[in-house]
């Protein structure tokens, strides 16, 4: 050291005032980070409406697919009733067919009055028309049981057609109850995703 020459000199380092003309200032951060948050509270409101919009469409989907499946639900029924009436005026119908079939038919008087024409031994015109009458009579006892056994076989065939419509309305119900679940499904997952 230098003790006579008045110290030694160190250098000092120069601190400009903008030392890197990309990087801004505080007063350039200050106005940006005003600007972003201005834009944040400008884009809150939209994303709000957008959010607000999209819950709109969801409910006004949800009821539109409610009041088709009720719709739907009340076709099927007025079918089923409209079925059910069918069937009970075809029922009342061959009921009365029946009635009027078996209120001709007198076949005690007939064969008491064929018997004592026997029992007499009396063969004539009266005997013949007795059993000629008797034969009428069975033979309208034959189309009566006919027409019972078509209605009974037509019965089955209607309680077979309503068992095969019902597992088809049963189908179509569990297919719709899985759309419906696989619907709410997706629309839940899109509402996780853009939260």
């Amino acid at each position: 050291m230098d003790h006579f020459g008045g110290g030694s000199w160190t250098m000092i380092p120069n601190i400009q005032t903008h030392s890197n003309p990309s990087t801004p200032s505080n007063q350039d951060q200050l106005f940006l980070q005003q600007q972003q948050f201005q834009q944040q509270q400008f884009n809150q409101p939209q994303q709000l409406y957008q959010q607000q919009q999209q819950q709109q469409q969801q409910q006004q989907q949800q009821q539109q697919q409610r009041y088709q499946q009720q719709m739907q639900q009340q076709q099927m029924q007025q079918q089923h009733q409209q079925i059910q009436q069918q069937q009970q005026h075809m029922q009342q119908q061959q009921q009365q067919h029946h009635q009027s079939l078996a209120s001709h038919f007198h076949l005690l008087q007939l064969v008491e009055n064929l018997a004592d024409a026997i029992e007499n031994r009396n063969r004539d015109q009266h005997s013949d028309a007795l059993v000629t009458e008797l034969k009428n009579q069975f033979e309208k006892c034959q189309q009566l049981l006919t027409s019972i056994s078509g209605s009974i076989s037509s019965r089955s065939m209607t309680v077979e057609g309503q068992k095969r419509k019902k597992a088809e309305c049963e189908q179509l119900l569990n297919q719709r109850r899985d759309l419906i679940s696989k619907y709410k499904g997706s629309v839940e997952e899109l509402i996780n995703s853009e939260l």
